[in-house]
Order: C-alpha cells, then structure tokens, then sequence
C-alpha cells in the first residue's frame, strides 16, 4: 500500500518466545524460494507461510499448517497491527462500513548470509492493497533494508510497515541468517491512491483497478 513515506513504525513487541520457536525448526522446514518462478526478486528468500495462496487472493485467506504451530506465540504482534490499523483515522472510518481489517498473508522470510532480494515493486492487486508490515525476528547489523532510496538497520521486535509500492531491496551482509515475520493486513474497503484518483465513485476490485495497479495511468505511487 502506499503511503507519504518510505516506512512506518507501528510499535514494538517481545519476540523472543517467536525467535525460540524458530530455532526450534529443522532446516528442512523452510521452504526454499529460490525454485519458484513467481516473483524473481525473491529468489534470495526461504519462507514458511502460515497464510498465504498461490493465486494471491484479496479475501478468505487459507490458514497453513505450520500457523497452528505458531499462532499462540505470534499472537501479540497480530494484535498490536491490527489495533494500528483499524484504529487509525483511515480505519475509524472504515470499520462502520465494511468491517475490521484482516490479514490476507503471513510468513516467516529467512534470508541466508550473502544472499539479497533485488530491488522491485509490488504490483499485484492484492500486495498492492494490503499494508505491508515487517517484524525482524532474527538480524544483525548489517541487514539493510531500503524502501524508496531510504535505507534502514531494523532492529528485532520492532513492527514497520513498508511502501511496497515504491522500489524495495533487502540485503543481508552479515554472518547470521536474517529472519522476518512478514504481514499483509487488509483494511477494508480502502482504495490506493490512484483508484481514489481515478474511481473514487466506486470501490477498488481486480477488474476495476487494473490499470492502475500496473501503473499505467498518472500517479505519485512511486514517488520517492
């Protein structure tokens, strides 16, 4: 989703009962992304989703296996985005009218030393309507994340949110794998800003915004 900046702190939580479930995994469990064909500036991640669909719906997400694992212990760090979310000025609004906020997307990203993920932009309707939010769980302090040419060093615990709508990249210099809670929140019934610009007289869908998701029409979205 974009917004006037590049990130947005939301808050901070304890994660250290997430961290020692993590090392409590296998590395078997992660699923190497490096195979998929879907979004190439991923190939540098591992993930393990916990709700997440290949078809990158806007609704009903499917609940994954592994979030039954982990719900209990990533439960505060829900709680505390979506309270930012649905109690913002744009979710007071919202909420009489269509509803709370859901998270359409979860996974845990593990980025190996060495490894990066190319700079790119999200475009798909749904990434691009959902409010992007990052919670390092495990990083050093050479893990550099850069949004709209703004770098940032994220420490663990805290919760940003990140304009995917403008060009991102994540590098990982340092000696230990880098592993972030990853989650798209939906408001409901939010319109990005080019839909509000060109369709402000009816509600943003695949169909009706596929213009501007694929940025062919005037827009400040990707502004730095």
């Amino acid at each position: 989703m974009n917004f006037d900046d590049n990130f947005r702190r939301i808050g901070s939580a304890n994660v250290e009962p997430i961290k020692n479930k993590i090392d409590e995994l296998q590395g078997g469990r992660w699923d190497n992304a490096r195979n998929r064909r879907h979004y190439e500036a991923h190939r540098g991640a591992q993930s393990i989703p916990l709700v997440h669909d290949s078809d990158y719906r806007h609704v009903d997400g499917t609940r994954r296996a592994a979030l039954a694992e982990f719900e209990p212990v990533i439960r505060p760090v829900l709680g505390i985005t979506a309270d930012f979310f649905d109690q913002s000025p744009k979710g007071m609004e919202l909420g009489p009218k269509f509803g709370l906020g859901y998270f359409i997307r979860a996974k845990f990203a593990r980025l190996l030393p060495g490894d990066s993920i190319a700079e790119h932009r999200d475009l798909n309707f749904s990434l691009a309507h959902a409010h992007r939010v990052h919670v390092p769980i495990i990083t050093n302090d050479q893990v550099w994340f850069t949004v709209g040419g703004e770098t940032l060093n994220i420490p663990e615990g805290e919760i940003y949110e990140i304009n995917n709508r403008r060009p991102h990249s994540v590098h990982n210099d340092g000696d230990c794998p880098r592993v972030h809670l990853v989650l798209d929140y939906v408001l409901t019934g939010e319109m990005c800003c080019c839909a509000e610009k060109r369709r402000a007289d009816k509600p943003c869908t695949p169909e009706a915004c596929l213009d501007t998701v694929s940025a062919r029409v005037p827009c400040n979205c990707f502004d730095a």
